[in-house]
C-alpha cells in the first residue's frame, strides 16, 4: 500500500518542482544546487506519505480488528454455543429451552416474520422459524434412518453415542404484512437461510466433543438402515460369479453400516449406466433393484430400477463417502462375498 501512495503522490511534487526550476527563464535568478533541493523535498514527501500510509494502514487493522470482535454474537444454552453474525442478531429470536422433552437446544426464527404474524392475528404455525438445533440417542437416530426424515438432518455425534439434528420447515415461514414487504425483505430472508445453512459446521467447530457427520435420506439410505438396524427388509444381492444369493443369518450389520455412516447419496446426472458388470440388490416385496458397479469409473454410481404399474423407471444415484478409502462396488463386492462364506444357496433369479 505504501508502494502505491508514494507512486501516485511523488510525480506530481516532483512535476511541480520540475515545472518552478525549469519554468520562464529569469535573468539574474540564481539557482543553488537544484539536484540537492529536488532530493531533499522528495524525501520529505516521501516522509509525509510514508508517516500517512502508516496511520491509515494502523487505522485499517484497528477497524478489521473491531470488525473481527463483533462477527459472531455468542449465543449460549448450558454448555453449548450457537454463533451468529453479529449484522443478523437483531433480526432473529433466539430461543434457549432450558429443559426442553424434544432435546431442544435452539431454535431461531426470524423477528420481522414472527412480528408480522401477530399483527394479523393470524394462526400460522411456526411464523419465521429457521430451524432448530437438538440432540437424540443412539437408537432414536437408527430409527430415524429408517423412514423418511424430512425436515431434520442428523450432522454431528459424541463419542458416546448423542447425536446432533439440525431441524428445518420443509415450507416457506417468510410472514409480512403488505405484499410489497415481501419484495423488499425477500432478500434479508435468503440472507438468512443462506446463513442457516452454515450452522451445523461451524455448531461442531464451537462446541468439544463433536464430530461431523452426514447423512442423506433416500430410499436406499432408508433400505440399508432397516437392513443394519431393524433386520427387516427380505432381499437378494446378486452377481455374475455366484448368481442370486437370498440372506441368511448372516451378520451383515458392519457392510450395511459402512453403507450409512458417513455417505450421503444424491442424484447423478450421467446419460447412461457404466460398463461391466455389477452387483445388483434387489428388494422383490417392492419392486425395487439397485445396482452397484465395478467399472472404476462407475464404482460410486448407483441405478435404481423401479417397477410402477408394469413400467420401470430408473435413476442414478452418487455415494460420496467422508472416508474416500472406500468405495460402494467395494463394501458390496465384500458384503455378497459374505453371504458366499456363509454358504448361502443360490437361488432362482425374481
Amino acid at each position: 500500500m505504501k508502494r502505491n501512495i508514494i507512486s501516485a503522490i511523488l510525480p506530481a511534487a516532483l512535476l511541480a518542482m520540475s515545472l518552478a526550476a525549469c519554468g520562464s527563464p529569469s535573468v539574474n535568478t540564481p539557482v543553488e544546487n537544484p539536484a540537492a533541493e529536488t532530493t531533499a523535498v522528495s524525501e520529505e514527501a516521501a516522509e509525509a506519505v510514508t508517516e500517512e500510509a502508516s496511520a491509515e494502514e494502523t487505522a485499517a487493522e484497528a477497524a478489521t480488528a473491531s470488525a473481527a470482535a463483533e462477527e459472531d454474537v455468542k449465543v449460549k444454552n448450558k454448555e453449548y454455543t450457537l454463533s451468529v453474525p453479529a449484522a443478523y442478531k437483531d433480526l432473529l429470536i433466539i430461543e434457549t429451552p432450558e429443559a426442553d422433552e424434544n432435546g431442544i437446544l435452539f431454535a431461531v426464527y426470524e423477528k420481522a416474520s414472527v412480528d408480522a404474524e401477530k399483527a394479523q392475528e393470524g394462526d400460522i404455525e411456526g411464523a419465521g422459524w429457521l430451524f432448530s438445533i437438538g440432540t437424540e440417542n443412539e437408537q432414536h437416530i437408527y430409527d430415524k434412518l429408517c423412514e423418511d426424515m424430512s425436515g431434520e438432518d442428523v450432522f454431528a455425534v459424541t463419542e458416546g453415542g448423542t447425536y446432533y439434528v439440525k431441524y428445518h420447515p420443509t415450507d416457506v415461514r417468510f410472514v409480512r404484512e403488505e405484499y410489497t414487504d415481501i419484495e423488499k425483505d425477500m432478500e434479508q430472508w435468503s440472507r438468512l437461510n443462506e446463513w442457516a445453512a452454515t450452522v451445523p459446521e461451524t455448531f461442531v467447530r464451537d462446541n468439544e466433543g463433536l464430530t461431523l457427520e452426514k447423512h442423506s435420506n433416500t430410499e436406499l439410505d432408508q433400505y440399508l438402515a432397516r437392513i443394519a438396524y431393524r433386520d427387516d427388509v427380505d432381499y437378494t444381492l446378486e452377481a455374475a460369479q455366484y448368481g442370486v444369493l437370498k440372506h441368511g443369518d448372516e451378520d451383515v450389520t458392519p457392510y450395511a453400516t459402512r453403507m450409512i455412516k458417513g455417505v450421503t447419496y444424491s442424484f447423478a446426472e450421467i446419460e447412461k449406466a457404466p460398463d461391466g458388470e455389477y452387483i445388483a440388490m434387489e428388494i422383490p416385496g417392492d419392486h425395487v433393484r439397485y445396482d452397484f458397479f465395478f467399472a472404476e469409473e462407475g464404482q460410486n454410481y448407483i441405478r435404481e430400477s423401479r417397477e410402477v404399474d408394469g413400467e420401470t423407471y430408473e435413476t442414478f444415484y452418487e455415494a460420496e463417502f467422508t472416508d474416500d478409502t472406500y468405495t460402494a462396488n467395494e463394501i458390496m463386492n465384500d458384503w455378497y462375498l459374505e453371504l458366499v462364506d456363509n454358504d448361502t444357496q443360490a437361488i432362482p433369479a425374481y
